[in-house]
């Protein structure tokens, strides 16, 4: 098992260093320049031979590769460098608002798991009922909504209409609710037609006929054969999903003034305060890759037949 660990950790560290450099040398080809923006904090106007002077101090007259090179050996060493707009280093920047990123992605993965195994169980189990119509109709419309509209719905009806949650930002919100239902309800239809296309597969097969014949009761031929044979594409795909909870949350955070680490990222593009971007990159990089790495290791703990895959 470590070595298995250990053999896909080695192959992964490929595509963190291609993930860093993209988003380095990107951030080195975006529009502006960033020793007259650090040079207009430190002066009022600053002169030619001032913004030349930063620009020297900082290391932007060095060639790209070089620069990336400097950057990658102090990320190695924990050190992802200091933000632009208020000089306070990356890692603290990330520790400080990942946990409620953190938050809400869990509770947005807790709504998903309710959502998704009610309804693609109902489905499957009652197929062609109103239920199984129900939920074909949920999962045409969660495909199709767009999750920052449906967001600003909810902050409108929540918000500017019964007023139970700020529209101005703050931290008036101690439980994301809505915002967590916001990103489960847009990406459970997803989840939903998965688990019923597999839960009506296995509860079609010979073994389950045979424990009908016997007469198992339904409840427990869907609780302790159907459902543990039909979980393992469900596992895998809830695992991938969590990742996208956690990355794609910026949109979500900006919208409901979440301070999460996905709002401070949005916010540091505004500001262009690279090293905030790039830190937060490769730190969702890293997640992904260890997220990915362990639903491998949980489906092969549940399959043993995958880990010669």
């Amino acid at each position: 098992m470590l070595k298995d660990i250990g053999e896909r950790l080695f192959t992964l560290i490929p595509v963190l260093l291609a993930v860093s450099l993209i988003t380095f040398v990107l951030g080195s080809m975006s529009s502006g320049d960033t020793a007259r923006t650090l040079a207009e904090k430190k002066y009022d106007r600053p002169t030619y031979e001032q913004i030349e002077k930063i620009r020297t101090e900082m290391g932007f007259d060095r060639p790209v590769l070089v620069q990336y090179v400097s950057w990658l050996e102090d990320a190695l060493r924990g050190n992802l460098g200091f933000s632009y707009s208020n000089d306070k280093p990356v890692v603290d920047e990330i520790v400080q608002y990942f946990p409620k990123t953190l938050q809400l992605s869990l509770l947005a993965l807790l709504f998903l798991i309710i959502i998704s195994f009610t309804l693609g169980i109902s489905s499957a189990v009652f197929s062609g009922s109103w239920i199984d119509k129900i939920s074909r109709v949920y999962c045409f419309w969660s495909v199709s909504m767009p999750e920052f509209w449906f967001g600003l719905i909810l902050l409108y009806i929540f918000g500017a209409r019964l007023g139970l949650i700020s529209v101005l930002g703050g931290n008036s919100m101690k439980f994301p609710i809505i915002p967590a239902l916001t990103m489960s309800l847009c990406s459970g239809g997803i989840y939903v037609r998965l688990i019923r296309t597999n839960m009506e597969e296995v509860l079609n097969k010979g073994y389950i006929r045979a424990a009908r014949a016997k007469g198992v009761s339904e409840y427990k031929i869907i609780t302790k054969h159907a459902l543990k044979n039909a979980m393992l594409p469900v596992i895998n795909k809830l695992g991938i999903g969590f990742g996208s909870l956690l990355a794609g949350s910026a949109i979500i955070e900006s919208i409901f003034s979440w301070n999460g680490l996905g709002n401070l990222a949005l916010e540091s593009v505004k500001l262009k305060d690279y090293p905030v971007v790039q830190g937060y990159v490769l730190f969702m990089a890293v997640l992904m890759v260890l997220i990915n790495l362990t639903v491998d290791i949980i489906c092969g703990i549940i399959d043993p037949r995958l880990k010669n895959v």
